[in-house]
């Protein structure tokens, strides 16, 4: 009997470190198997149309729906990234080049004597502010411009770690629900638990991306929109930045619209300033508490609070893809503790 129990340990830590060294090995790999699980589960209900259409056709529905996702996602985001490129590369060359903007800039600077004569009290110099923003600008530039030099060594990268998601997405597709009972069968933790655990996966993945996604898309248009309509240089460059800084909820595009209206308030631009602040107030940041609720909160069940505290470290600890993980991390330790509380309410009310 000991020997038996010798065997089972030793069996157990064994698996143990096979499955570490297992995962250390794929590690490389491992946030391409995310997003193609990530992107089964989003778009699985296509391929369920898709079926149903093609009489239960197994491959062409799962092939038809990667091609639907590409022209959906990647298609989009290849030509809006090609644009903003150039966006920023022009915007860099500007300020770069044409020293008469920066002239043109201090001149509208000077237009503004009683908000710098403040300035000037708490320190600040006119010429270091103008410095620093069009410092700024040439870092983003210059950012942007180093990652266009870098993009061919970057690219085999990319690409394999893209088709790797891509292959990976047609069997998660295809032998997916398969592939969920195994792995329910193989789990000790109790087929209850593994469903519950499971099915607040899919809502937290599905209400995190979904609400992102069309609040970056709502926030992101209608901020490149008024930066146009005001006539700041490169609108779609710094739509795209609200877009993405939207992930952040409450604060995302507010570091955008907010510093931009200041600006040109600043400089001189007194109206189109107090435009871009009061749109961004009532318009932009609106987008933001009127949708993510319904699109977020209602299905990942999670106060406000905890959503933005698990994206900003899921984004500090995995990077972009963070403002997934985070959620789901933080959605797997809700749902632990609520378990824990229901299957030992009676021994919790003992110990109060």
């Amino acid at each position: 009997m000991r020997f038996k129990e010798i065997q089972k340990n030793l069996f157990l830590a064994t698996l143990l470190i096979i499955t570490i060294v297992f995962l250390w090995l794929i590690n490389s790999y491992l946030l391409a198997i995310f997003w193609a699980v990530v992107l089964a589960i989003i778009f699985y209900p296509v391929k369920k149309i898709f079926l149903k259409i093609l009489d239960q056709r197994e491959i062409l529905s799962t092939i038809l729906t990667i091609l639907v996702m590409l022209v959906v996602v990647f298609v989009p985001l290849y030509v809006l990234g090609l644009a903003i490129t150039n966006e920023t590369i022009s915007l860099y060359r500007q300020v770069s080049t044409q020293e008469k903007n920066l002239d043109e800039t201090l001149e509208m600077v000077n237009r503004s004597i009683p908000v710098f004569s403040w300035l000037n009290n708490v320190g600040w110099e006119k010429e270091e502010i103008t410095q620093k923003i069009s410092g700024l600008i040439k870092s983003l530039g210059a950012y942007v411009l180093s990652k266009v030099k870098n993009l061919g060594q970057e690219t085999f990268r990319f690409l394999l770690h893209f088709f790797i998601m891509l292959y990976l997405l047609f069997f998660f597709l295809k032998d997916g629900i398969k592939l969920l009972k195994k792995i329910q069968y193989l789990l000790p933790l109790g087929n209850e638990r593994e469903a519950r655990l499971f099915a607040r996966f899919v809502s937290t993945v599905r209400a995190t991306v979904k609400g992102t996604f069309i609040i970056a898309i709502v926030q992101g248009f209608l901020g490149a929109l008024l930066f146009w309509l005001v006539g700041i240089s490169a609108p779609m460059l710094w739509g795209a930045l609200m877009a993405i800084l939207s992930i952040l909820p409450a604060i995302g595009p507010f570091l955008i619209w907010a510093p931009a209206g200041l600006i040109l308030i600043f400089s001189g631009s007194v109206w189109p300033g107090i435009a871009v602040l009061l749109v961004g107030a009532l318009v932009i940041s609106s987008v933001d508490n009127i949708l993510r609720p319904p699109l977020v909160g209602k299905d990942t069940q999670m106060p406000d609070a905890l959503v933005l505290l698990s994206t900003l470290g899921g984004l500090t600890i995995f990077g972009i893809s963070g403002f997934v993980i985070g959620p789901v991390i933080a959605a797997f330790f809700l749902s632990m503790w609520k378990m824990f509380a229901e299957e030992y309410k009676q021994e919790l009310n003992d110990l109060g």
